[in-house]
């Protein structure tokens, strides 16, 4: 499995105080240790602190309701939905009812498990509720709630579903029309959102959702925030991003409590300055990240993301030193000698000039994550690398399931599991720097963050299967099942 998540050398890592804490160890989880077709997943209940396991074995669910100390309440075993709903979007909880909803490949029919923890019965219904005329956006949650975003096509409307108990769809629809613009090669056509989320880095047309989901709570690696369009929630608050415009970034706002929408520009450095090529944004800590870059230059931008002022500029030509950077520029990925993709592989480069050449050759990225009360910010691009393999993706967003032995997660149900990392055919090239709360640059080397903690209790444990890795109650949660004494084992992690 990929090791560098976000920081990839441990040269360059200093110790942060993360204590891990074994909160849980189910036995008899599964009915047989020698099955290899395991899989495990978390329902986190945002309004109690309850947690529900899901395990998964031989076409066969097992549920374990837990409250907020880690102990076991109830437990539900059941089948699962038949196999062509297999692809788990996402859940909603009320009460003692907690609901999974189900899709099929193309995300065009639907389907929902129910577990009553108050009868210790489970049902599955198959919904009377198809798409059309849209396209699947995402799935988020809020309050427990469940909410499937489609985009209707050739237009700016972002439809969001809920579903009711009876599970029949309720409908609410924004318009995203603010943020269209006239095509530049064609005067008689707009660009609107349907246009926006269909296509690729290279502006192409196609017919997958192209969208990266962010939890800006974990660290995130370039494959993930290189992606144009972004989808971030803060609380009530969605924010999708869109970076296709060379002059500016457009941030759209859309309250989940009232659907109103709001909508915003940045500016970016190729706006009133010529030469940049490519350009990317990330939001973090209610602040907005910009980079900008070509062959010749690169600048990055952060500003306020409430009053828009501009805090901080930085600026770097091809001939100069990075005088702001704490590691080496590092490349890593790409393919081996017989063409096949190499992950591990890792190299280190010293010229400005061949950083700025790779990174504007490749899908521009930038990142932010604070650790010990200092920004961690990488800089960097990524480049897909045509390969023969399958890869287990975290990029992927925007209805892409990654499929695992068994059932198939859409990146919205989780994006802490994808957020950790795994097996992608991507060369990445990238610089760490660190800076203090003014983002004024600080010497030193980059504090290990939560995913490197668990990434190093990971390599002490044999072979574990039926990995997860979630968010619950604002803390980072690992689980496996540990073969060897036929155990189901939890274990959060606390800085």
């Amino acid at each position: 499995m990929r090791r560098n998540i976000l920081i990839l050398s441990l040269l360059f890592s200093i110790a942060t105080v993360y204590t891990q804490e074994k909160v849980l160890e189910l036995p008899e989880s599964f009915s047989t240790s020698y099955q290899s077709s395991k899989e495990s997943y978390a329902v986190p209940n945002q309004e109690n602190g309850e947690l529900m396991l899901l395990l998964e074995e031989k076409n066969k669910f097992y549920s374990y309701l837990l409250n907020s100390e880690y102990q076991q309440q109830s437990k539900i075993t059941t089948k699962t939905l038949p196999s062509k709903y297999r692809s788990i979007l996402g859940y909603s909880i009320n009460n003692n009812i907690y609901s999974i909803f189900f899709s099929n490949s193309r995300n065009t029919k639907f389907g929902v498990q129910t577990f009553d923890f108050g009868t210790n019965s489970s049902t599955s219904t198959i919904l009377d509720f198809k798409i059309k005329g849209e396209k699947y956006v995402e799935t988020i949650n809020y309050k427990n709630q469940f909410y499937l975003i489609t985009i209707t096509k050739n237009s700016s409307d972002l439809n969001f579903y809920t579903f009711n108990k009876d599970y029949q769809p309720q409908k609410k629809v924004v318009s995203l029309q603010q943020i269209e613009y006239q095509n530049p090669r064609d005067k008689y056509h707009t660009i609107n959102a349907h246009y926006l989320l269909i296509a690729d880095a290279g502006g192409i047309s196609s017919s997958i959702i192209e969208i990266g989901k962010i939890e800006a709570k974990n660290p995130n690696i370039i494959e993930t925030t290189s992606k144009l369009t972004k989808l971030y929630q803060f609380n009530n608050q969605l924010i999708f991003s869109f970076d296709y415009s060379k002059k500016e970034t457009k941030l759209c706002f859309i309250d989940l409590d009232n659907f109103q929408f709001t909508y915003k520009t940045f500016d970016k450095p190729s706006k009133e300055e010529k030469g940049f090529t490519g350009s990317n944004s990330y939001i973090y800590d209610n602040k907005l990240f910009q980079i900008a870059s070509s062959y010749q230059k690169m600048k990055f931008l952060i500003s306020d993301l409430t009053s828009g002022k501009l805090i901080k500029e930085y600026a770097i030509q091809k001939e100069d030193s990075i005088t702001f950077k704490n590691s080496p520029i590092i490349q890593e990925g790409g393919v081996n000698f017989f063409g096949i993709a190499n992950e591990d592989r890792v190299r280190e480069m010293e010229k400005t000039a061949k950083f700025l050449r790779k990174i504007s050759n490749s899908n521009i990225g930038i990142s932010a994550y604070k650790v010990n009360d200092k920004y961690n910010i990488v800089l960097g691009g990524t480049k897909e690398i045509p390969s023969g393999g399958v890869g287990f993706a975290p990029g992927f967003g925007g209805g892409m399931p990654i499929t695992t032995s068994s059932s198939a997660i859409l990146v919205g149900f989780n994006p802490t599991f994808y957020g950790y990392g795994g097996y992608t055919s991507t060369k990445s090239t990238y610089i760490n720097c660190l800076f203090d709360e003014n983002f004024e640059h600080q010497q030193g080397d980059i504090p290990k963050n939560v995913f490197d903690k668990i990434n190093d209790f990971e390599d002490t444990l044999k072979k574990p299967i039926a990995k997860n890795i979630f968010l619950h109650n604002n803390n980072i949660h690992f689980s496996y099942y540990d073969k060897n004494d036929k155990l189901y084992k939890l274990y959060r992690f606390k800085e």
